[in-house]
């Protein structure tokens, strides 16, 4: 018996130091794989910035090789300061950094307006390119989900570019295009902000009360079974008419483009918000994604569009001014807009886009008091293109609503009011 309970208690013993063991081994491979986790966060970080890390010897070498260097920065620094956060906004919101680069380049540096486009194609050509390489990391289901859309999207941004290139405009005209655009966008922005929220379901968060205590009860059945079923297949009729609306908003914002420098990213963001997003349930792109798709969007405009204007010769050509300019902003904005990427969260957004607001509002008041003062034509022209994008928010808002109806009163058999 003796024997037995030492032998038990040695058998215990071992059982005890086994366990021992074993919990040890898992701690080291508990902190082995912590390491590897840490390291593998680390190179993906060193990744998204891939782009910066390649572009600055590159940048750095011919800034020192043409002694464009100490030049460059002693005239150019306000464009400089002005570009570190024309990057951050161009990175995070549904904006190029052309909607900086463009007016401070022609209002503060004196640039004309086709030296400002020149550069806000150039400027964006390296940060937009950046801050998408960073988009397309952290969201890769962009290209699976949307890129069929993204691709007649950009085809049509370039066609309009193109046809925008050959189209003579006079300056005053040229800042009357930013001017009127960056406005107009700036109420559509605030349109969608505040008065679309979608839901994961589709309805509209800012949809009356009234409404939606009528349904609620009737439809939560069948609301949740169509958002577990497809939408039915659209109609060619429907179909046809939404590729001609895409057409028709990408070719406007490459011919913007083509002119001021921007504009294919704010066109593409008005046809997501407005248009695309009331064709279904199944079929709506949350903000943020609109907001990384219009990064890509006008990553490829400004690449094209860069390629069409440094290869242009004779009167016509790249001044020099810009190219030093470019220079002096070009370190900066290749690692401000992968750096507002990162900033693609909804608080940041809101204070971004409020920036925004008050950016717009500077601008058509800034460029009303120098440049158009007393003229009467320009300001009916400005006030009436305004009135137009508030006269189609309003019918989008109509429609958006009407379609709505009419699916609750089919899915509840009912009539729906309060809409």
């Amino acid at each position: 018996m003796t024997t037995f309970g030492v032998g038990g208690a040695e058998e215990g013993a071992g059982v005890g130091d086994a366990e021992v063991v074993s919990a040890v081994g898992c701690a080291e491979g508990l902190e082995v794989r912590a390491a590897d986790d840490k390291r593998v966060v680390g190179e993906a970080e060193v990744l998204r910035f891939l782009p910066a890390l390649l572009f600055l010897p590159i940048w750095l070498t011919i800034a020192i090789r043409e002694d464009l260097l100490a030049t460059s920065f002693r005239q150019y620094y306000p464009l400089s300061i002005a570009m570190i956060f024309g990057s951050l906004i161009a990175g995070s919101t549904p904006l190029g950094g052309g909607v900086v680069a463009f007016p401070v380049s022609v209002l503060s540096i004196k640039f004309t307006p086709s030296q400002g486009r020149d550069f806000s194609l150039m400027i964006q050509s390296c940060g937009m390119a950046a801050a998408s390489f960073l988009v397309l990391t952290k969201r890769p289901y962009l290209l699976k989900d949307h890129g069929s859309l993204l691709a007649k999207t950009s085809l049509c941004n370039v066609i309009g570019l193109i046809c925008g290139a050959f189209v003579v405009v006079p300056p005053f005209i040229a800042m009357c295009i930013y001017t009127t655009s960056v406005a107009g966008f700036a109420i559509i922005l605030a349109y969608v902000e505040r008065c679309v929220h979608y839901e994961r379901g589709g309805l509209p968060l800012s949809q009356s009360s009234d409404m939606q205590q009528t349904v609620r009860s009737d439809s939560s059945a069948s609301l949740k079974e169509d958002q577990e079923e497809p939408d039915n297949p659209p109609q060619p009729q429907a179909a046809n008419v939404d590729l001609i609306l895409l057409a028709t908003f990408s070719f406007i914002g490459g011919f913007m483009s083509s002119k001021i420098g921007t504009g294919a990213d704010m066109a593409w963001y008005a046809y997501g918000a407005l248009v695309h997003n009331l064709k279904g349930r199944n079929t709506i792109i949350c903000d943020n994604d609109l907001t990384s798709m219009s990064i890509i969007v006008m990553t490829v405009t400004s690449i094209f569009g860069t390629m069409l204007r440094v290869t242009t010769s004779g009167d016509e050509a790249v001044t020099t001014d810009v190219y030093h300019a470019f220079i002096a902003c070009a370190c900066f904005v290749v690692l401000g807009a992968p750096l507002g990427s990162l900033l693609l969260s909804k608080h940041n957004q809101r204070r971004l886009k409020n920036l925004f607001y008050i950016l717009a509002a500077l601008q058509l008041l800034i460029f009303g008091v120098v440049k158009i003062r007393d003229d009467v034509v320009a300001w009916c022209v400005i006030g009436g293109s305004l009135c137009l994008v508030m006269f189609g928010i309003t019918i989008t808002n109509r429609s958006f609503y009407s379609l709505q109806r009419k699916k609750l009163e089919v899915e509840t058999g009912k009539r729906v009011v309060g809409v």
